[in-house]
């Protein structure tokens, strides 16, 4: 778990993480109010429910618990991430490309972060970016490389030398 979980709630949060590890976050969604009317579990509640929420693919409502999780935790990487990948599952990607690029400007050396970005700049065809971006994923952390393989928002760089080259320095 992300958030603080005070002690007395132990319990509760691990069957929520088990409903939902069970991918039945209906049952999740119904064992959060405790969590979400205390506020010192409220963090916690959110990041839970947020996690129920992408399960059962709503997300308009993540985006909403996100931006209340935001302003209890405005540093949170795992708020940007995640807020990024719902909005690029809405097909907002400029919005997806904001949330990374400011999860970047505090921590410009998060490989999932570049990575990400580059899926996304791929997406809107902004292949030069893309691939200067996978680039910095690779360098700071190598094993970018094999994912890159086989993502699909790469399909449109695939014919592009430079990925290919970024892609080879895998094998040697």
């Amino acid at each position: 778990m992300i958030f603080p979980v005070p002690e007395k709630f132990t319990r509760l949060v691990d069957q929520i993480d088990g409903w939902l590890e069970l991918r039945c976050p209906e049952r999740a969604i119904e064992l959060l109010p405790p969590l979400l009317n205390a506020p010192e579990a409220r963090a916690c509640g959110l990041s839970l429910r947020i996690r129920a929420l992408l399960r059962m693919a709503q997300y308009d409502a993540a985006i909403v618990d996100l931006g209340e999780l935001r302003k209890l935790h405005p540093q949170d990487d795992w708020v940007d991430l995640t807020e990024a990948w719902c909005r690029r599952r809405r097909g907002d990607l400029d919005g997806a490309i904001r949330c990374v690029e400011q999860l970047l400007a505090r921590n410009h050396r998060h490989d999932v972060a570049h990575f990400n970005l580059a899926c996304y700049l791929a997406l809107t065809n902004q292949k030069d970016r893309a691939i200067d971006e996978l680039s910095l994923a690779c360098g700071l952390n190598p094993d970018c490389r094999a994912y890159a393989v086989d993502e699909p928002d790469f399909d449109g760089l695939r014919t592009d030398e430079r990925f290919r080259q970024l892609l080879r320095r895998e094998s040697t």
